[in-house]
């Protein structure tokens, strides 16, 4: 299951799992079509926003890792910046650094909506 560099980019479960606070509801930003987003707080203080993608994706480990890979190399200063990604069972979890403003919507469309406060590419 080793893919290169990607390894690097993985975080434990339980360390994301304690960050968000066992996905606590309080913690939850928003739900989109690929699951859930959390916000969550690192141990070293860095705060970030979990994507939770849903049970059902019949994605593989090495099809995830390879997109995740992927993602990395995009960079463009619309989109937050992927710090890694989680694999435990069947739970898939992409790691983001986490933007307090608004959602993008207000910025686009001129008023807040209730969603997912950073663009994601996945």
């Amino acid at each position: 299951m080793n893919i290169g560099s990607s390894e690097s980019l993985q975080y434990n479960f339980s360390t994301i799992k304690a960050a968000t606070n066992d996905f606590s509801e309080n913690n939850k930003l928003g739900r989109g079509g690929f699951g859930v987003v959390y916000k969550g707080k690192l141990i070293d203080g860095t705060k970030i926003a979990v994507k939770r993608l849903a049970g059902n994706s019949q994605q593989g480990d090495i099809e995830f890792k390879n997109e995740v890979l992927l993602v990395l190399k995009l960079r463009h200063r619309n989109l937050v910046r992927l710090l890694g990604f989680s694999i435990e069972g069947k739970e898939r979890l992409l790691i983001y650094e986490f933007l307090p403003n608004a959602s993008l919507d207000r910025f686009v469309f001129g008023k807040l909506l209730k969603r997912t406060p950073f663009l994601s590419p996945i």
